[in-house]
């Protein structure tokens, strides 16, 4: 009885949107993972493409997904967060049922990888405008936890989808696409059918221009921690292509070990997040991202020595105890840089620095690994040294900025 009052005290403390969007988000982030860590799997082991032409493919997806996120976020401000969300959501499910048929039909490697693109450019119309929307409905004072909220939706989807990818792949490839189609679309009905708009009507905003994109470079600090956060997400976004195709190829794992350890990650997030966020706003946000950013260091630094699965869960652990500890934390200081009506604007901006990592990243990771293939060490302290460089920046700028790092203020 206590744990349920203490649930139904939590779920009560909130705006309802901000659960609707996080279920939202866990349907969307569900189908989505049942098929990322596997799609590089695919293209290296079925159809032999060099995994620095892999690495291309999610670079170019994640370019497409920076330059579109920036708009979705601008458009939102204006016509609303949902019809951008939900649309976005439809026309990736309908990218999912065409890559089925194309697999199916064995179509080759540059149809799928144009439509990993088209897809990762509908991420762009997503995910932003959903951050931009918890500063909506969260005040400055809880918005570490708002943010925690979310993050649990969504890696409660990467801990189920690749548990069920990683076992319906080694049926069938197409099967896999065909059920991420069918989830793709209820993420979609949910965020048109329930979520209710949190953009006011009638707002005194001019009509969308592409120069209006360009006016938020008139905002230096903002940019300079966009700049830092773009080094860290390099790190980052290692966890995808790069860290599975290494586990499989180069220790030696089975794809159902891969699973395993992604649906550690997102279960991680599940129980630990929110217990995560309440402890970290006891502190100056930039320390949080500097103590952050370092244990992102020792977790990739670890993996260049693995050699068991064994090895590989205890790495998988140390990055995820670091992304619990920075994620939430890096959108707060985004919301608390801000500036009001602009939240879209912001998040749009921030998402291009972090796609531009996502799309760095990944090009970068398969490059050391065709290079480096006989020296792992090297592969992934490399590739740690960035998290070295970002945690200095994120404390410079803490420096510079406090007011800008605190959990309850903005600037």
């Amino acid at each position: 009885m206590n744990l349920f009052n203490n649930l139904s005290s939590l779920f009560k403390e909130y705006d309802f949107r901000l659960w609707l969007l996080a279920f939202g988000w866990l349907v969307s982030a569900m189908g989505f993972a049942m098929i990322i860590p596997f799609i590089s799997i695919y293209f290296y082991q079925e159809l032999g493409i060099p995994m620095s032409v892999v690495g291309a493919v999610f670079g170019i997806a994640s370019l497409g997904r920076a330059v579109f996120g920036v708009i979705g976020g601008e458009v939102s401000d204006r016509i609303g967060r949902v019809k951008v969300m939900g649309t976005a959501q439809l026309l990736r499910g309908v990218s999912f049922l065409i890559v089925t048929w194309i697999i199916f039909k064995n179509g080759g490697f540059l149809p799928i990888a144009l439509l990993v693109v088209f897809s990762s450019i509908l991420g762009g119309f997503f995910q932003p405008v959903a951050h931009a929307m918890v500063a909506d409905v969260v005040g400055k004072e809880k918005r570490v936890e708002g943010y925690s909220i979310v993050r649990i939706g969504g890696n409660l989807g990467w801990a189920i989808g690749p548990a069920i990818g990683g076992f319906v792949s080694a049926v069938s490839y197409s099967l896999l696409f065909l059920i991420a189609a069918l989830v793709t679309f209820l993420s979609a009905f949910l965020i048109l059918a329930f979520l209710k708009e949190t953009v006011t009507k009638g707002v005194d905003l001019p009509r969308f221009r592409f120069q209006d994109l360009l006016e938020i470079r008139k905002d230096r600090h903002f940019f300079i921690y966009c700049s830092i956060s773009l080094v860290l997400f390099i790190v980052v976004a290692q966890l995808v292509a790069t860290l599975s195709v290494y586990s499989v190829d180069w220790v030696g794992i089975s794809k159902n070990q891969m699973g395993i350890l992604y649906t550690l990650n997102g279960l991680i997030v599940v129980f630990f997040q929110f217990p995560m966020s309440k402890f970290i706003r006891k502190y100056n946000l930039s320390r949080v991202l500097f103590y952050g950013s370092l244990i992102y260091m020792l977790g990739y630094t670890s993996v260049g020595f693995a050699k068991s699965f064994l090895w590989l869960f205890m790495c998988m652990g140390v990055i995820t105890l670091a992304e619990i500890i920075v994620m939430p934390a890096v959108m707060a200081v985004v919301a608390n840089m801000s500036k009001e009506p602009h939240y879209g604007r912001y998040m749009g901006a921030f998402g291009l620095f972090q796609s531009l990592a996502w799309s760095l990243g990944p090009f970068i990771g398969g490059v050391l690994l065709d290079v480096l293939a006989e020296q792992p060490v090297f592969i992934w302290s490399g590739v740690s040294i960035l998290a070295l460089l970002s945690s200095i920046g994120y404390r410079w700028l803490g420096n510079k900025l406090p007011r800008a790092f605190e959990t309850n203020s903005g600037v």
